[in-house]
């Protein structure tokens, strides 16, 4: 079995239901223990470098916590069904991948990242809002947690824009591919209403290439969020980097298989990528 889910939802619901109704002082103490139990519980913040606050998530947890105890027992079942999607595409049975279902600090809804040395998916159960957000959200980090440590060497946690626009597009397409009853934009943002959205990133597809084919080497994380993240007011759209992907692997997949796309190494697919762009400009 490709998942092995460790459940720390349970380790949240114990949590809340003794902070609920403390005072501000006893459930400040209770979630410091909680989280020094749990230190993946703010994981989201600390990969970053940041700090974290727990004064937003204390303020949230209350309006949450019957979307957490609806989420609970559902949880590994959507990472397991993930698997079960994307191992067989990926020739991937025979990997293991270590994931964690839990409550976060109501920020990201899903990632993967190193753990001790393993790239390992988390799932924030907070952050999800319904069953066809989750479907979609799983199988898209349970792509990039196989795609990612499947190469001889495998890919870094932190790397160049390239790499993000490479793998996002990677695991959405693949996505895409499993799940089709769900339009793009949809994986794209792991829910509906984003049509208007799509339409103005197709329109400025062609800008977008050639500033993110300038710059695909930078490693300055402004540069990285201008594309793949919320961008703070950059003259294109909000994560239109993942729909630069999703088109740079939708052409690489019409002369590469999927296994053979997921076992590329960071070289071989910065490389594509940059031809693909490059092309695409011509």
């Amino acid at each position: 079995m490709p998942a092995a889910v460790r459940d720390l939802v349970p380790a949240f619901l114990d949590f809340w239901q003794q902070a609920a109704n403390a005072s501000a002082e006893r459930r400040l103490a209770l979630w410091r223990d909680y989280v020094a139990r749990h230190p993946e519980v703010v994981h989201d913040v600390t990969r970053g470098g940041g700090e974290p606050d727990p004064t937003l998530a204390l303020a949230r947890y209350r309006e949450l916590v019957d979307r957490i105890k609806a989420n609970a027992p559902l949880a590994t079942a959507w990472i397991e069904e993930a698997a079960r999607l994307v191992a067989p595409v990926l020739q991937a049975q025979d990997l293991t991948v270590p994931c964690i279902s839990m409550v976060g600090m109501a920020r990201s809804n899903g990632w993967v990242s190193e753990v001790d040395g393993r790239h390992t998916l988390f799932l924030a159960v907070e952050q999800i809002p319904d069953a066809d957000a989750a479907r979609i959200l799983a199988t898209h980090e349970m792509a990039h947690a196989i795609q990612l440590p499947m190469p001889a060497t495998p890919w870094p946690q932190d790397g160049p824009l390239g790499h993000g626009i490479f793998a996002e597009g990677f695991a959405t397409r693949l996505t895409v591919e499993l799940l089709p009853e769900y339009g793009i934009a949809e994986h794209l943002w792991f829910g509906p209403g984003y049509d208007g959205w799509m339409a103005e990133c197709e329109r400025r597809l062609p800008e977008a290439r050639a500033e993110i084919l300038a710059c695909l080497d930078a490693t300055d994380l402004g540069v990285q969020r201008r594309y793949l993240n919320l961008n703070g007011g950059h003259h294109l759209p909000d994560r239109i980097g993942y729909l630069i992907g999703v088109h740079a692997v939708e052409e690489l997949r019409q002369a590469y298989t999927w296994p053979e796309l997921a076992r590329w190494g960071t070289d071989r697919a910065m490389a594509e990528l940059r031809r693909v762009l490059a092309g695409a400009e011509t």
